[in-house]
């Protein structure tokens, strides 16, 4: 219901005046079909774990048959001394019919059997982090299209503004040079910033419609041009973890190296098996049968003419042409590969988590800084407009004040876009970002 009700709320614009970054990721967690095929991943994993434990299961079968036999026909005669007869028979054929049930056991097979049940549950383990993985990759192309909808629109909201601004200077100037108060060249320089302005608006509109197009795609929707919004919220500084925290957090949370922990498990697991098949099996069966010329005799037979059969069987694999011994030895570089692959990993991810870190960290002391820088560029634009209609500034202090105000808003609303994503970036890394997003059951 939840899914219905946010979709509907969307396509409607409901939400025209804003839409939340949790809501469109959890659209994103309903819809997507990646999501869903994770899932399918999921059942069909657990189903090869039940399908495992047939190996520790005995295995019951049930058997009939009916044959035929042909052959030249062949003449009996049988006499009846006492009544001084003769019987002739002719036969061109024997019929026979069977039935029976068996039940077979494996009493050991070098332990491979439970083996293949702990590959399974491996398996099931993957196939579990493989959605984890496939839901971070969702919310983190969500995070990067909401924050990069909002970019968007800020920096087109800039443009709007610096072209308001260009529309009124120009009026000025143009008020100013019909009193001949400025020269031509004044309003020519204001004219080209105004152009300028125009083209920046123009780009901006096609970037922001582009980044609404990249949003609806990755929350798994169309986009017919219904109306949507992202709201802007205070970057706050986030806690930025220790490098023993990143440290910890990778080794404990991060599903790429979780997974590369199991396939180190699963190697070993697959190396047991492959020494297994080495050792002697020990199996046993249970039979119950009968035979009849004829279904009535079939069942006559299976009330007192059956018969009942025990079988213990041991195999010891001699000389298989070396195939076991390889493949041991296969499985055993392939453990040893996947070990070399963790570490490998683990010291990549902890690079890239610590310079993350250092980011934010960067981040958190020039955000301010890039605010202050906009603060003092919109009072030095306003007093340099104040004194160019007094007469005691130029046209190009006008414009060069303009152009550091929006230079200084772009870079400002870059900076924070950018650490938004470093943050969910690191987040992710850590394992720690689709534990924030949990959507809730029906």
């Amino acid at each position: 219901m939840k899914k219905i009700f946010l979709i509907l709320s969307l396509l409607s614009g409901i939400f025209v005046q804003g839409y939340g970054l949790v809501d469109c990721i959890n659209i994103a967690l309903e819809g997507k079909k990646t999501i869903h095929s994770a899932e399918l991943g999921v059942a069909s994993a657990e189903q090869g774990l039940k399908g495992s434990y047939s190996g520790l299961l005995p295995s019951l079968s049930a058997s009939t048959s009916t044959g035929r036999t042909q052959f030249p026909e062949r003449e009996s005669i049988s006499y009846d001394f006492d009544n001084l007869t003769s019987d002739t028979t002719v036969t061109s054929h024997y019929d026979n019919m069977s039935a029976g049930i068996s039940l077979s056991q494996t009493l050991y097979n070098g332990g491979r059997s439970w083996n293949q049940v702990k590959q399974a549950k491996s398996q099931l383990e993957i196939a579990k982090l493989n959605q984890r993985t496939t839901k971070i990759q969702v919310i983190q192309n969500v995070i990067r299209s909401y924050y990069g909808l909002l970019k968007a629109q800020q920096l087109h909201e800039v443009t709007v503004k610096n072209l308001e601004m260009s529309d009124q200077q120009v009026s000025l100037v143009k008020k100013q040079y019909d009193l001949g108060v400025v020269k031509r060249t004044d309003l020519l320089k204001a004219e080209v910033a105004q152009g300028q302005a125009k083209v920046d608006v123009l780009n901006r509109q096609t970037n922001l419609e582009n980044a609404r197009r990249v949003l609806f795609n990755d929350m798994g929707l169309q986009d017919f041009g219904q109306p949507i919004t992202a709201v802007e919220d205070e970057w706050v500084v986030p806690p930025i973890p220790t490098s023993s925290d990143i440290l910890e957090l990778l080794k404990t949370r991060n599903p790429n190296l979780l997974i590369s922990q199991v396939r180190i498990n699963l190697g070993e697991v697959s190396y047991k098996i492959a020494k297994g098949m080495r050792l002697p099996s020990l199996n046993s069966s249970v039979s119950y049968s009968a035979n009849g010329e004829n279904s009535e005799e079939l069942m006559d037979a299976l009330k007192d003419d059956w018969s009942l059969g025990m079988n213990i069987s041991v195999s010891v694999p001699i000389y298989t042409g070396n195939s076991l011994s390889v493949q041991q030895h296969q499985t055993k570089l392939s453990k040893q590969q996947s070990e070399y692959d963790y570490i490998t990993l683990l010291n990549d991810l902890r690079v890239q988590g610590e310079l993350i870190r250092k980011t934010l960290e960067n981040y958190s002391e020039i955000i301010p800084l890039n605010q202050a820088v906009v603060s003092s560029a919109e009072e030095d634009l306003k007093l340099v407009r104040e004194r160019y209609s007094l007469g005691s500034a130029t046209i190009l202090e006008v414009l060069d004040a303009q152009v550091s105000l929006i230079r200084s808003n772009s870079t400002l609303i870059n900076t924070i876009h950018d650490a938004r994503i470093q943050e969910a970036n690191l987040k992710a890394l850590l394992g720690i970002l689709d534990l924030e997003y949990q959507i809730e059951e029906d």
